[in-house]
């Protein structure tokens, strides 16, 4: 991927430098000795006892060095004190499913290619970290779970012991991988809605082909990408990744591998199901650490455009072990025809205007009596019954939203927004057809759509 990016000066002839590289030479060495500057002043952090925000503060979300990455890691991660998760030491490996356990193992310290003299004790460690994490959470251990690669990188850590492997494996699990994402899971139909929500074509290209998220991302959430991304990448992913700490960022960097494999896979309209799915699971062995940047810039670009009830309303019940709420919520993302805005975010980006983040454009779409008698103040009025008593209106209407919503935008309007959120009255039999109106503009390839939840009534409670 980055190939295309390599082209920089090709000089043709030697004898084109002159004198003058040696200072050019200094600059470039002083240049880099300021750019590093971030990276003594953040060890110094650590050695006063620093912690997240302070962290990240300093450094950016960069690529870490190899002496201050266990470090960061842990102050990322919390993990001051490893007795707090309460790891029992033990030789004791007695599992129904042990020899499965040991063979990944031995196959994943075999792939790192580590110094024979310390294999025989990485091997042990991976083995009992699992083996414990198992009996205290009362889990099977089973093949491509992501658990064995998500050890891959911390095992090349200088970790002290496995108190310490222990604590590391599973402040990532508890924090950064969702629950459920099991075939079929809830993290997958939601990142499902998202795909919709800013690429609706692209998503309408895996619908009709019946490829869901979990049969080409499963891999990726599971194990926080380390189990297709290289050693290397994963190792400069996290750095950032813990840095930043945004449990929905998996979403959104998975978002990002789509879009750059968007080309191909329109090409491959003629391909096979699992031709598809196999070419874009394996979309993160393409990422490079030059790729790094700006493949985490777009997913902050996209995170910042995507309504914060996308977190709010889902973040609890899928890393949350204690939310009781999870069918419910499973139940309505799986029913969901697009994603859910709620009432009070609609109005408190309204009332802040300004250009930063999600601005929307709404369309209530309630029978005229109703709209009439009381409204937002910026809905634009498109009344759903007429996509069946009045078609050729209903396309009029439309095509006004339309105009409306461009001209607005370009004016900073209040009412301006690039995201077209459509509100019903709250009452299921009623809006039925704002639910049509929402899939007609689905249809045509429209981003940015979101239903307000609760419709009209939900703004007064």
């Amino acid at each position: 991927m980055s190939d295309d990016n390599k082209q920089a000066f090709n000089l043709e002839d030697d004898s084109d430098l002159n004198d003058n590289e040696v200072f050019h030479s200094d600059e470039e060495n002083n240049k880099k000795n300021q750019d590093n500057q971030w990276i003594d002043e953040l060890r110094l952090a650590l050695k006063g006892g620093c912690d997240l925000g302070s962290i990240r503060s300093i450094g950016k979300c960069r690529s870490l060095t190899d002496d201050l990455r266990l470090s960061v890691w842990k102050t990322c991660l919390n993990i001051n004190d490893i007795n707090e998760y309460d790891y029992v030491d033990s030789d004791v490996f007695d599992l129904p499913e042990q020899n499965l356990i040991r063979e990944d193992v031995l196959r994943l310290v075999r792939s790192l290619k580590i110094n024979k003299d310390i294999e025989a004790s990485r091997l042990s460690d991976i083995e009992a970290v699992l083996t414990f994490y198992c009996k205290k959470y009362n889990e099977n251990y089973e093949k491509d779970n992501g658990w064995i690669d998500m050890l891959k990188p911390l095992v090349t850590l200088d970790y002290k012991n496995r108190a310490e492997l222990y604590a590391l494996f599973v402040s990532i699990r508890n924090r950064y991988i969702p629950r459920f994402c099991e075939t079929d899971g809830m993290p997958f139909h939601l990142f499902r809605l998202l795909l919709l929500y800013h690429d609706p074509e692209l998503c309408s290209f895996f619908d009709t082909r019946k490829i869901t998220p979990d049969l080409y991302a499963h891999i990726w959430v599971r194990s926080l990408y380390a189990g297709t991304c290289s050693s290397d990448v994963t190792l400069h992913l996290w750095d950032g990744y813990f840095q930043h700490a945004d449990q929905f960022f998996i979403f959104f960097l998975a978002l990002v591998l789509l879009m750059f494999a968007k080309e191909q896979l329109f090409e491959m309209v003629d391909k096979e199901k699992n031709e598809v799915i196999d070419f874009i699971s394996k979309a993160p062995a393409n990422l490079t650490t030059d790729d790094l940047e700006d493949f985490c810039s777009l997913a902050n670009h996209y995170a910042s455009n995507t309504p914060q009830s996308f977190r709010k309303e889902f973040c609890s019940c899928l890393f949350d072990e204690a939310d009781r709420t999870t069918s419910q919520k499973a139940y309505s993302v799986q029913q969901a025809l697009c994603l859910p805005v709620s009432a009070k975010e609609l109005l408190q980006a309204n009332q802040l205007g300004g250009k930063e983040g999600v601005r929307y454009f709404i369309v209530d779409c309630r029978p005229a009596e109703q709209y009439n008698s009381k409204h937002l103040y910026t809905a634009f009025h498109l009344d759903a019954n007429l996509l069946l008593e009045d078609p050729k209106e209903f396309g009029g209407t439309v095509d006004a939203l339309r105009a409306t919503q461009k001209h607005s935008i370009e004016a900073g309007a209040t009412a301006g927004g690039d995201h077209l959120c459509f509100m019903g009255s709250g009452r299921d039999e009623e809006d039925k057809y704002v639910r049509m109106v929402v899939a007609y503009f689905l249809r045509r390839n429209i981003k940015y759509i979101s239903i307000a939840s609760g419709g009209y009534r939900g703004t007064f409670k």
